[in-house]
């Protein structure tokens, strides 16, 4: 009895903890935007907090509500969101960093290195670039916060172009061979849309630019595959070339999957000291269309068709290479892989000076799985 009466008073007594914060009143951050104030001077920073709205057993209709704060920098705009009746905010649970274009030019990375050390903050998560600004996005309404981040992590999954964290963009700048492509969205009737990638060079961006088309061609050269991509085009006549005259007209539409496929890099001296760089692409692909209804094509058209989508896809590595050069841009890690496995070659080198000048041939050898059923 004496037992029972004691746990009872303890029941009553108890006060539980006095500095706790109801879970609701918490403003967990779903989405990051960045962006410059007017005239860039200063920055905007976006906090984005998703809550259900009419929520019941299981269920909720999300509702995304932002607050901006302007400031000198990023840090001084995050110390400002700590006092405001909207906050406190807190950022283990953010799932994208959204950066303006012009932001980006800026050298972000000097305004958030800080988050590296940054207690209550998640740096796993992904930085996309929006060609536009950030702040009258949010202002508009137009985004549909899960739709976003739902699309950005699709881009990764379906191998379209690999996401890279605030930590890998961080720490890039302390590394002379890690450079990278951020995806570059931009607005579009339905919301936004991918409109390529901008490259980076130790932290910082080059200015320039692949296109949607490049970005596709990036993921081939890197030797990143995924069935769910599904490429599209036209052969001109030059890709044709002596076939022309034969089977295949002057311009042949085609689709197809990549089922699998490798990509080696082959580095060979010169007597110059300069190197050659040859890619090696060998791709086995599931043909959806080859510029004939299905039921027509036999193996003599195949087999023309596998060599001009090997020139073809030859000639527009080439433009993205050239691209990636211009801008000084080594995302395909070429430099690691001459320091790795050629030491000497290596130390003949000036990188940032003779990696726009290397000569560097890609080489596609495309293998058609699937002639029976095209």
């Amino acid at each position: 009895m004496t037992k029972a009466i004691l746990v009872f008073l303890s029941l009553v007594l108890l006060t539980g903890c006095w500095d706790q914060m109801p879970l609701r009143k918490l403003r967990m951050v779903d989405m990051v935007g960045l962006d410059l104030g007017e005239n860039d001077r200063g920055v905007v920073l976006e906090n984005v907090v998703t809550r259900l709205k009419k929520a019941g057993q299981g269920e909720g209709e999300p509702q995304s509500e932002t607050t901006e704060f302007k400031n000198s920098s990023v840090l001084e705009a995050v110390g400002q969101s700590e006092y405001v009746e909207s906050g406190p905010f807190i950022n283990i649970n953010t799932r994208l960093y959204l950066m303006s274009d012009r932001f980006a030019m800026h050298d972000p990375v000097k305004e958030l290195a800080f988050l590296l050390r940054a207690p209550y903050t998640i740096i796993n998560s992904p930085v996309v670039i929006f060609e536009g600004s950030v702040t009258q996005l949010f202002k508009k309404g137009q985004t549909d916060t899960e739709s976003l981040i739902e699309f950005v992590r699709l881009l990764d999954k379906n191998r379209i172009l690999r996401n890279v964290s605030m930590m890998k963009l961080i720490l890039s700048k302390a590394d002379p061979l890690e450079d990278l492509a951020l995806p570059l969205l931009g607005p579009s009737d339905s919301g936004v849309k991918l409109r390529g990638a901008l490259l980076f060079r130790q932290g910082r961006s080059t200015g320039r630019k692949l296109d949607d088309d490049q970005v596709r061609m990036l993921a081939l050269l890197s030797g990143v595959y995924q069935g769910r991509q599904r490429f599209t085009g036209k052969l001109a006549e030059s890709d044709i070339g002596e076939h022309s005259m034969q089977d295949l007209p002057n311009s042949v539409p085609y689709g197809f999957s990549v089922k699998r496929g490798n990509t080696k890099i082959q580095i060979s001296p010169r007597s110059d000291g300069m190197p050659n760089i040859t890619l090696q692409i060998r791709l086995q692909l599931n043909a959806f269309y080859l510029g004939q209804e299905v039921q027509s094509i036999k193996a003599d058209y195949v087999s023309q068709m596998e060599k001009a989508l090997s020139k073809h896809l030859e000639n527009k590595a080439m433009q993205t290479i050239e691209n990636l050069q211009k801008a000084n841009c080594d995302v395909l890690g070429i430099g690691n892989q001459i320091k790795a496995y050629h030491p000497n070659i290596w130390k003949s080198l000036d990188w940032r000076k003779d990696y726009s000048k290397l000569t560097i041939e890609p080489v596609f050898h495309v293998k058609i799985l699937n002639p029976e059923e095209i």
